[in-house]
């Protein structure tokens, strides 16, 4: 990620998150208790869906700004996104 949505991340997106983290916590330590899982396995399913939530969460996070980007994008264009390629010579332009 770029600098400024790694800042957005950690100043916006991981203090909205920690109650979050903090249910996922508990409903996991509950479910183990249930399962009847040994202390090591407890760690790993602890590890494994912590490691979950923030890959994912950092996956929402950016096409959350991805998809806030496009909405504020300049509207005037054409639908097939032809301005794209504004800087390339056209057919006819001579060669240089």
């Amino acid at each position: 990620m770029k600098n400024i949505y790694l800042w957005l991340y950690e100043c916006y997106a991981v203090p909205k998150l920690k109650d979050l983290n903090k249910a996922h916590t508990e409903i996991t330590a509950t479910f183990a208790e249930r399962v009847g899982l040994s202390q090591t396995n407890r760690l790993r399913l602890n590890d494994l869906t912590g490691n979950m939530r923030l890959q994912w969460g950092a996956e929402v996070f950016a096409l959350g700004v991805r998809f806030g980007l496009r909405m504020n994008a300049p509207r005037t264009q054409p639908r097939d996104c032809s301005w794209l390629t504004y800087f390339l010579p056209q057919l006819d332009d001579p060669v240089s």
